[in-house]
């Protein structure tokens, strides 16, 4: 009995064991998950073991069976498809613990199979690329048999004439041998000896033929290398793709109870939205759900600050009218515009990495003039309207000063910013300029908000794709933008007192008087009877030094 009650823990021991290791060594399908491209349907079979499989193609019908799954039952039985895919139907079949997945395909080449090892914390991957070919490519059933040189064969790359059932068939080296011996067999007669002889007409007719035939065999074994060295490319792209690791979250914005009076206002434009996508990646990534959520990530950490406030052009997938973006901003008072987009290149540019745009001296002075006939200046901000609706009829050359030195101050205080985001988005990811870059573009338009556009990346670089896409990088890219905000409010006093006085003005807190010098003024002087600054009187009238003279006219802003 005393000997039963030693064994009983042990077994009892070893059964737990069993039962543990069994559990943790589970071989499991994790997810099934399938994206399309222009060239091919790739279907990802995430496992946490290294898979034993076959394989099988009948037709349009294409079947995968996993071995020995654990979770056989539950295995997924559902596969989310894009419209473009050559995948029309899949379904999932049981045969005791193996998994067969059967995919009907229209308009596919042979399937190209392969597993990807654990890299980077990531499980075993079974892939399946479905190649797509052109349906009208498809052969007749009586078609001559071809062989391709190397040079024909390589500009039948990508047309679909080489994939799935071929248009022209290629006769292999084991084909070859077995031609040779039937011709050896059809030219050649058995004598009574045993010893095979040909007339000198058959030994001709057979050299011909030999030839023939071994010119088919190079050129087999030639097309054979290029298939091979084809889909190790395959392979390694494949596993250069799955290989974008995750961004690692920036720090959560903290929302403030209490904002500061008279905050900056941040006006955040998520570019396109609603019936215009903006540029589609290859794997369907779409731009306008790009931006706005970059846009509503910037505008939790500009609200985190209480000196500023953001405020979104739009917050949903709706489409706003470029023109009308700017009026939003102006609208919302705001002391800075910033449009978020992605950008995108002809098919084969390798161009990557983040851009900022500001409005260029060309399509400002376009600008300026239709303010001027009268198209929008009632609604210019800093005071501006007062001052040109004052001096206009009086002294048109003055109002083209007034509009134009808001204009390029404007435009100044733009391109600073957008050199403070690019040293912030620089430190995380690559840039494709690395200074802003002037250009015509409608949403920066307005002369009296500083405005820059931001493309965050190159949604035609299968790269830049996936992470735009995800989450993380998205938070990330928004974080180095609120940061170059910061630090140019930190940086630039000057700047920075401006932009707050002119955010006074909107509110109706301020505004711009003209004063005509007296004697005894003096910079100091004035800034201190009106409440400004030296430096706002300088920028406001372009003056390079502090002296002034009787008589002149001087822009003040004033603070009440």
């Amino acid at each position: 009995m005393s000997a039963l009650r030693r064994i009983v823990p042990v077994f009892m021991c070893l059964l737990l064991g069993f039962v543990l290791s069994t559990y943790a060594y589970a071989d499991n399908i994790m997810r099934v998950r399938a994206f399309s491209n222009a060239d091919k349907t790739r279907v990802v079979l995430d496992l946490d073991f290294n898979p034993k499989y076959s394989t099988a193609l009948d037709g349009s019908t294409f079947i995968i069976r996993v071995n020995d799954v654990d979770n056989y039952k539950s295995a997924q039985n559902k596969l989310e498809l894009e419209q473009r895919s050559v995948i029309k139907k899949f379904e999932k079949n049981l045969s005791g613990d193996d998994v067969r997945y059967i995919f009907t395909l229209e308009g596919a080449g042979t399937p190209n199979v392969f597993v990807l090892k654990p890299m980077n914390g990531q499980n075993y991957r079974l892939v399946l690329d479905f190649p797509h070919t052109a349906l009208e490519r498809r052969p007749q059933p009586q078609e001559e048999v071809k062989v391709l040189d190397q040079q024909t064969a390589s500009k039948l790359v990508g047309t679909g004439q080489g994939a799935g059932i071929p248009p022209i068939k290629v006769i292999t080296i084991d084909d070859a041998d077995a031609a040779e011996d039937a011709l050896l067999s059809s030219l050649s007669t058995v004598g009574a000896d045993g010893i095979r002889t040909m007339t000198p007409a058959q030994a001709q007719a057979y050299q011909q033929r030999m030839e023939q035939i071994r010119a088919q065999q190079a050129a087999a074994q030639r097309l054979a290398q290029q298939q091979q060295q084809s889909n190790a490319q395959a392979q390694a792209q494949a596993q250069r793709e799955e290989e974008v690791q995750d961004t690692p979250a920036p720090p959560t914005p903290l929302p403030v109870t209490l904002p500061a009076p008279n905050p900056y206002i941040i006006a955040i434009d998520a570019g396109h939205g609603g019936k215009d996508p903006g540029a589609i990646g290859k794997r369907g990534v779409k731009e306008k759900n790009v931006t706005l959520a970059i846009a509503t990530q910037l505008a939790k950490y500009v609200n985190s600050n209480s000196r500023f406030r953001g405020r979104l052009i739009r917050s949903t997938d709706v489409f706003v009218d470029l023109d009308k973006r700017s009026e939003i901003a102006r609208e919302y008072k705001a002391d800075l515009l910033i449009s978020i987009h992605a950008d995108s290149v002809a098919s084969g540019s390798s161009a990557r990495g983040a851009s900022v745009w500001v409005l260029s001296n060309n399509r400002a002075q376009r600008e300026n003039s239709k303010v001027l006939q009268g198209e929008g200046s009632s609604q210019l901000l800093s005071g501006v309207s007062e001052v040109l609706s004052s001096t206009d009829q009086q002294n048109p050359y003055l109002a083209a000063t007034i509009l134009s030195m808001s204009s390029d101050n404007t435009r100044s205080e733009g391109y600073t910013l957008g050199q403070e985001i690019l040293d912030k988005l620089g430190k995380f990811t690559k840039v494709h300029k690395k200074q802003p870059i002037h250009a015509s573009l409608a949403v920066l338009k307005s002369p009296d908000i500083p405005s820059l556009l931001i493309e965050t990346g190159f949604l035609s670089n299968r790269y830049e794709e996936i992470q735009l896409n995800q989450p993380n990088y998205q938070k990330q890219i928004a974080y180095c933008i609120y940061q170059g905000i910061e630090s140019y409010y930190e940086k630039y006093a000057v700047q920075r007192i401006k932009t707050r006085v002119e955010s006074a003005m909107r509110t109706g807190a301020a505004k711009v008087v003209t004063h005509t010098v007296q004697k005894g003024d003096s910079l100091s002087v004035l800034a201190q009877r009106y409440n400004s600054t030296v430096a706002l009187i300088k920028a406001h009238n372009s003056l390079k030094s502090d002296s002034i003279r009787i008589g002149q006219k001087l822009l003040i802003p004033e603070v009440r």
